[in-house]
């Protein structure tokens, strides 16, 4: 009998899986103002750490006022919202109120003001905007690491509305000294960075219920990979939305010829709805690349050219949207792709600056388009390169994960099968019959286990070599399986015996069942070197009873094979 290991709290590991945090003492500061219980401490201090973050932020902001930089109304009053918005965490918190939601940090909510907070101040302008950008990154990853995938979504997809609506208003109220262009160029960077954050989350389709889960259902599919490429996609519907509703102010204030305007956000509506139509259909699974990643980059750069040729002075800053599209494929585009994307991005951008130089000339010197096509030809063809570079490293680590895979799976087939026979070895069968053993008593269904040894075996082996012997005990054992039902099981047991299990089966059926396997054996060609060689074999068969361990009942049939060698073998003796 196996000794019971003793654990002590030194060495128990499971000790060992939270982190012990020491209780603080009563009466001291800490108690009082984060609690006593070390989950809710955790949460109050990241919390208070926030607060702090918040206060630091305020502070530069009023350095910033004295300096005349900002005007010290809506500086107070984003300083009073922050610093109200940290108290109530922190009561909620502090009280234990936050332990009736599901989610007891209270993460998401605190996120959504920390980047409302972001875009009110973003509102400000000047510097600020910049270092509120600087400010989502880390937040974002924060987010990232600390919420469910689903409410990483829902925060990147609130982050994009709620900053572009800041864009938006900063360029409709000082739109002297904010160009929308530029405006437009920060909204896509912080794009790329949201847009990633949520291609790298976990599926979430377990995490949602009711009518979530519906509405999920009914805009994604239950399809994980088509969910995947209906999020990426719409993902950039979202930007093209946006990049519309920038297009319709610009069309407003007189900065873009309205016809020119209009033309172009529609294009870009409509062909967002129809990758978006051709993913939720399935039409998009008959194609050799489901996600439509070229032909999406493809109508993306049409979109960043057409912007270009009615941007006027500000058409520089679409040329890094050019660039932002390509880097969105870098890692699903094949070198090839990212080759014939990026030389698609150049001719369609040098086609329409030659003919905006032509049409226009004193709009659009020579001299300025020459210097954009050069940024162009530099910047695209290497990103290109770059493309190919990840491309062949993804195929490497994709063929490397073949190999592990194929080697796991020979693993698997070694710790399970037989090599020779292909059957089932000792050490799985044994946990195949515990199994049954438990189903079979909660059941009340009787299975029997045999023991089969084939006679002689150790004469062919002498007679003919080892070789003859291997492939006849690969012979016997395809025969006896073919005459098995689904549900029972043989394994080789060991040299020339072999373990049977017959589900829901009497001792009586079991025998009748050898019987005609021996009649089939009896005349089977079991060697393909030695076409007139036959074989014969004894078995002993016990039937399992409820009071008795596997074991026992593999002794018992066991005793009864002996029997059957000894009254001449060839037979089958049933146990008593």
């Amino acid at each position: 009998m196996r000794n019971p290991v003793q654990h002590s709290p030194e060495n128990d590991p499971r000790l060992t899986l939270a982190p012990v945090y020491p209780e603080p003492a009563d009466g001291t500061w800490g108690v009082w103002l984060l609690g006593s219980d070390w989950k809710q401490r955790l949460r109050i201090s990241r919390c208070l750490g926030s607060g702090v973050i918040y206060l630091i932020i305020c502070s530069v902001l009023n350095a910033v006022v004295h300096m005349g930089d900002l005007p010290p109304e809506p500086v107070l009053r984003i300083s009073v919202a922050a610093l109200a918005a940290v108290f109530l965490f922190y009561t909620l918190l502090r009280t234990g109120i936050s332990r009736a939601f599901r989610d007891p940090s209270l993460t998401m909510p605190q996120m959504l003001v920390a980047i409302g907070c972001a875009a009110w101040i973003y509102t400000l302008g000047g510097s600020a905007r910049d270092l509120m950008l600087l400010f989502l990154v880390p937040l974002l990853m924060f987010g990232y690491h600390f919420l469910r995938p689903l409410q990483v979504r829902l925060l990147a997809g609130y982050t994009l509305f709620i900053m572009g609506g800041a864009m938006i208003w900063l360029v409709h109220h000082n739109p002297l000294r904010y160009d929308m262009a530029q405006e437009l160029l920060r909204f896509m960077l912080l794009a790329v960075v949201a847009s990633m954050l949520t291609q790298f989350t976990a599926q979430d389709s377990e995490e949602t219920s009711g009518w979530l889960h519906g509405l999920m259902r009914l805009v994604f599919t239950d399809d994980v990979k088509q969910r995947l490429r209906i999020q990426r996609s719409l993902v950039a519907a979202a930007n093209f939305v946006i990049c519309t509703i920038v297009l319709g102010y610009a069309v407003n204030t007189g900065a873009v010829p309205e016809l020119d305007g209009w033309l172009l956000g529609s294009y870009m509506l409509a062909q967002s709805a129809v990758f978006y139509g051709l993913l939720r259909s399935g039409i998009n699974l008959r194609f050799a690349d489901p996600s439509l990643t070229l032909p999406q980059i493809l109508v993306a750069i049409t979109c960043v050219v057409g912007a270009y040729a009615i941007l006027g002075g500000s058409r520089g800053a679409s040329l890094m949207l050019l660039v932002l599209v390509l880097v969105f494929g870098l890692f699903n585009l094949t070198a090839q792709q990212a080759r014939l994307a990026a030389f698609f991005a150049l001719v369609t951008q040098g086609l329409t600056m030659l003919a905006m130089t032509t049409l226009a000339p004193q709009r659009y010197p020579m001299r300025q388009e020459l210097i954009h096509f050069l940024f162009a030809c530099t910047t695209l063809p290497t990103i290109s390169l770059l493309a190919g570079e990840i491309s062949e490293l993804r195929s490497r680590l994709k063929a490397r994960k073949d190999e592990l895979a194929t080697a796991l799976e020979r693993i698997q087939t070694l710790a399970t099968r037989d090599e020779l026979t292909g059957l089932f070895n000792r050490r799985h069968m044994m946990e195949t019959l515990h199994l049954q053993k438990r189903f079979s008593d909660r059941g009340g269904r009787i299975f029997c286990i045999g023991i089969i040894d084939i006679d002689f075996f150790k004469r062919i082996n002498d007679t003919y070599g080892h070789g003859v012997g291997d492939e006849v005990l690969r012979a016997f054992a395809q025969a006896i399986q073919s005459e098995l039902r689904e549900s029972d099981v043989i394994a080789r047991w060991g040299g020339e015996e072999f373990l049977l299990m017959l589900t829901e089966c009497r001792v009586g059926q079991a025998d009748a069942m050898l019987e005609r396997v021996r009649d089939m054996i009896n005349d089977a060609r079991v060697s393909r070197l030695i076409p007139e060689l036959r074989v014969r074999f004894s078995a002993g068969m016990a039937e399992q009873r409820f009071d008795e361990d596997v074991e026992e009942t593999i002794e018992r049939a066991d005793q009864a094979l002996y029997r059957a060698k000894r009254a001449g073998r060839n037979r089958t003796v049933l146990a008593s």
